[in-house]
């Protein structure tokens, strides 16, 4: 594969963190970097990005509005309506999704609405419930702590999960109460403790493990597996030649012609028009025509693209 393919295929991966407070979280993306082990080219986004105070204060969450607790760029902490914050971060994946990234992380939980993207996206609530969906037992008794007390009652875990942990129990360590021991008594009876929040750090996690004796996890290091898994995904592109990648394509549409599947491997392998007519003995014209009407099938702009459309037939 030429050098151009592989870049399309996973080295120097571009990845899009979305906070829903702003950007930088330096408190939040080095950790979650450090746990992945890969590299990478990460940039960071917020929902909350251009705001002044005052929008960001008429935010705030009614008493029967769902609520959020974040964090601005000044290292100020704040409270705001999930309603508002849901429709700023759908309005900023959908502009990140045309900017080229090979993968979209948001590192949040309580966001619960759908998120269409072609890129590929890691949904740190969704991934945060299928980690939980598939690790605990029907009688497990699972403790969930969350940074605001009005959070126990919006959206506690017997509501989604009502199925599979049959003795929920909740804590508040940060907002109203920050104190890791109060937290820690609450949830000594429980199997297994989720630090529900993007905000809580391994540090804290490790400082419940030794008050509880229990498994802790927190919602960045489950957030960091599925990103790790994303990674191994894209090296495993990496490795493909390009008869093997096109081979790799989500069915579904139009199937390609013989010379269309032949423009299109060619292409992957990182050649310009020209050559691609030139290897098939065939004009440019026609290369373009061919070229063309594959990506229209695929659904594709771009040889990048189709990367992140096999990606995306294996997202988490």
């Amino acid at each position: 594969m030429s050098d151009a393919a592989a870049d399309a295929a996973g080295q120097g991966t571009r990845v899009a963190f979305v906070t829903i407070g702003q950007a930088p979280r330096d408190d939040i993306v080095p950790e979650i970097v450090g746990m992945v082990g890969r590299p990478l080219t990460n940039a960071e986004f917020g929902a909350l990005d251009g705001l002044d105070a005052a929008a960001i204060a008429a935010a705030a969450p009614a008493a029967d509005e769902e609520s959020l607790y974040t964090r601005l760029a000044s290292g100020e902490h704040v409270v705001v309506a999930a309603g508002f914050v849901e429709q700023r971060t759908a309005e900023l994946l959908e502009r990140l999704d045309r900017e080229g990234f090979d993968l979209i992380v948001l590192i949040t939980t309580g966001l619960f609405g759908h998120f269409a993207t072609r890129t590929p996206l890691i949904n740190g609530q969704r991934v945060v419930d299928a980690w939980l969906e598939a690790l605990v037992v029907e009688d497990g008794r699972v403790g969930v702590v969350y940074p605001l007390k009005r959070q126990i009652a919006e959206r506690h875990y017997l509501h989604s999960h009502g199925a599979t942990i049959r003795n929920p129990r909740a804590a508040v360590l940060a907002g109203e109460s920050g104190r890791l021991e109060e937290a820690a008594r609450q949830l000594g009876d429980c199997e297994l403790i989720l630090m529900h929040s993007v905000g809580y750090t391994e540090d804290e996690a490790q400082r419940i493990v030794a008050l509880t004796g229990k498994p802790v996890v927190t919602a960045r290091r489950v957030i960091a597996g599925a990103l790790r898994l994303q990674l191994a995904q894209i090296s495993e592109l990496r490795e493909l030649a390009p008869a093997e990648l096109v081979d790799r394509l989500p069915a579904g549409g139009e199937p390609l012609t013989q010379r269309e599947r032949e423009v299109i491997t060619l292409v992957l392998d990182g050649l310009p028009n020209k050559l691609v007519a030139r290897e098939l003995g065939i004009s440019h014209r026609t290369v373009e025509i061919h070229r063309a009407r594959a990506m229209s099938k695929l659904g594709a702009a771009s040889p990048a693209e189709l990367i992140r459309r096999i990606l995306l037939s294996a997202r988490p």
